[in-house]
């Protein structure tokens, strides 16, 4: 029987882990079983703040932290702590007012520890964020005390559910790219630009990401082999970082052609269980 007791496997969430509806296949979490029982130990690397992930995280087998907050945060869910957390300091704060400012067609989420921060209504996104027990707390920046960890900014939700590439025009992601490019010119030395869905990008403190974050948590765990698993651009930072790095069928484009190990299925038939029968084979 193989040994996996040398690997840390951490997986992106979001039509990674799950289908394209949100649900997880009980393929995944029989290979998630099959996995640790071998002595592999797995966890999640999401882009979710906690109060987004409370609700999935009950469903999986996990009993290490888990990433959040694109490597923002490592949290413990048996015991609800935190034991890393990199908060967005004044400076940063500062530079998201003014690329706030500069882009007021799009609604701005501060996402911390407890709550979220909401800057411009979005009663879809609201109906989204309400599924996992999330109300938003509407306000502007000058009664805000809570230590955020993301901002997050995006364009009016069309539908209670991420957007996915093919549903999104060029035109749509202008404003997106621009955010890119004016982090990159004026403030590279706070923020980092992560796009986790084409109309949406998110901004976290400087050296964050989910590679550092994973790399950190085998480090804690005596792991000496790191795999990932993820489908989009936020994901990147641990692919690249990984010792070895997967994606499925429904990943997109630009994770391709980039030395990763493809799956033969797409999120909807269990990017997991392929990945498991994989390493099984070798």
């Amino acid at each position: 029987m193989t040994d996996f007791s040398h690997i840390l496997l951490v997986s992106d969430y979001d039509r990674t882990m799950t289908a394209f509806d949100g649900t997880v296949p009980q393929a995944n979490l029989d290979a998630i079983a099959e996995f640790t029982d071998r002595g592999g130990v797995f966890t999640i690397a999401t882009g979710r703040s906690r109060p987004m992930f409370r609700k999935p995280v009950e469903q999986l087998p996990i009993s290490v932290p888990v990433i959040l907050a694109n490597g923002g945060a490592l949290w413990e869910p048996d015991t609800d702590h935190v034991t890393v957390f990199h908060r967005l300091s004044d400076e940063a704060m500062a530079a998201v007012r003014d690329i706030t400012g500069r882009f007021p067609q799009l609604r701005l989420e501060l996402q911390g520890l407890e709550r979220h921060r909401c800057m411009g209504h979005d009663a879809i996104r609201d109906a989204y964020l309400a599924r996992y027990g999330l109300e938003p707390d509407y306000g502007g920046w000058d009664d805000l005390r809570d230590i955020m960890s993301v901002a997050c900014l995006y364009a009016p939700f069309q539908k209670a559910a991420h957007a996915r590439p093919d549903e999104t025009s060029p035109e749509e992601e202008l404003p997106f790219d621009a955010i890119e490019a004016l982090v990159a010119e004026r403030y590279s030395n706070l923020l980092e630009a992560v796009r986790s869905m084409p109309r949406m990008i998110e901004l976290l403190p400087k050296g964050c990401g989910k590679g550092n974050a994973a790399r950190e948590l085998a480090r804690r765990l005596g792991r000496t082999t790191l795999l990932c698993v993820g489908d989009a651009p936020n994901d990147l930072d641990m692919l690249d970082k990984a010792d070895e790095a997967f994606y499925p069928t429904s990943a997109e484009s630009s994770l391709r052609n980039r030395g990763y190990t493809p799956l033969p299925v797409s999120c909807q038939e269990g990017t997991i269980a392929a990945l498991v029968e994989l390493l099984k084979q070798r």
